[in-house]
């Protein structure tokens, strides 16, 4: 939508707010708001507002269960989130993936068959820049990790890439919380589809792993040599998203008959045993590094 300034004293302007925007955020007269400066935009953001809360009866929810309603129910905005009708191994399961998963909440309240998970100290939307580098930095870290483990042939760090994980995933939770909740200004779609790829790329990197530990896989130079290279086109993702540069990404696109179309199904057809296996996770961790370079394409050309 498009605003006029209207010129006040000493240099001042001013501009109308949509009334249905003032409405959706309960402000009246006098309340505050935020503004935030980007390169090329003002976000205007209120300030405070009432939490919002949901009820949820529970029977014989499993663990996956309870992890999928604190996460849905967390990532569509519900400040407070209370469950009835919970049993006490059922409260220590959401305890311990609320800590897992659910940046700024916390249990508060624990009776005889209710439990309650709030927003404690959750971090302001500004954040979202900032955890989204760390989203893409985590990647880079088990990929390290990967690299090196399997050049000493000790694959010793499951442990550490298993947290890693669970820590982007917190991260991409609250990114998508702050998406939905529209307090960032930035095409949500786009932002979601980006999230989405990471914490694919990010999982399927564990799996990988979790395979070469659970069956004693023995690397080779090949096999190193090809983590490499995925790591390589990575750092080029990486590149492109923050210098915004059409180039790389289209060099990433032209290198797709190298690797997940070339060098990884060479590998694969003379191959044999838990190796195969291997390089099917690495050739599908090149084609999600990839496809997953269509939303900064996409944020370029909004630039």
């Amino acid at each position: 939508m498009e605003r006029k300034l209207i010129k006040q004293g000493l240099g001042g302007y001013t501009i109308y707010l949509p009334k249905k925007w003032i409405d959706k955020k309960g402000l009246k007269a006098g309340d505050q708001i935020n503004i935030t400066e980007t390169d090329n935009s003002l976000i205007i953001g209120s300030r405070s507002r009432t939490k919002s809360e949901i009820t949820i009866e529970i029977t014989n929810e499993t663990e996956k269960d309870l992890r999928n309603i604190l996460t849905h129910t967390y990532r569509k905005g519900f400040d407070l989130i209370r469950f009835r009708g919970i049993n006490p191994k059922q409260m220590e399961i959401v305890k311990d993936l609320t800590g897992k998963l659910l940046l700024g909440f916390e249990k508060t309240l624990k009776g005889k068959e209710e439990c309650i998970i709030e927003n404690i100290s959750e971090p302001t939307e500004e954040k979202y820049d900032a955890l989204l580098r760390r989203i893409l930095l985590i990647i880079k870290e088990t990929q390290n990790i990967i690299i090196e483990d399997f050049k000493n042939n000790e694959l010793k760090h499951l442990n550490e890439i298993d947290n890693l994980k669970d820590q982007q995933d917190k991260f991409i939770l609250f990114c998508r919380r702050v998406l939905i909740k529209e307090k960032y200004e930035k095409s949500p779609i786009i932002g979601w589809e980006l999230l989405t790829f990471l914490m694919h790329i990010e999982h399927a990197l564990y799996y990988l792993y979790k395979y070469a530990h659970s069956n004693h896989f023995k690397s080779d130079e090949e096999t190193l040599g090809l983590l490499n290279e995925l790591k390589s086109y990575f750092d080029m993702y990486y590149e492109a998203y923050y210098k915004k540069d059409i180039k790389i990404v289209h060099r990433m696109n032209n290198l797709i008959h190298k690797y997940h179309f070339g060098k990884c199904l060479r590998i694969m057809e003379k191959s044999k045993g838990n190796k195969t296996v291997v390089i099917s996770f690495i050739r599908e961790i090149f084609r999600l590094i990839q496809i997953g370079a269509s939303p900064i394409l996409i944020n370029i050309f909004e630039n």
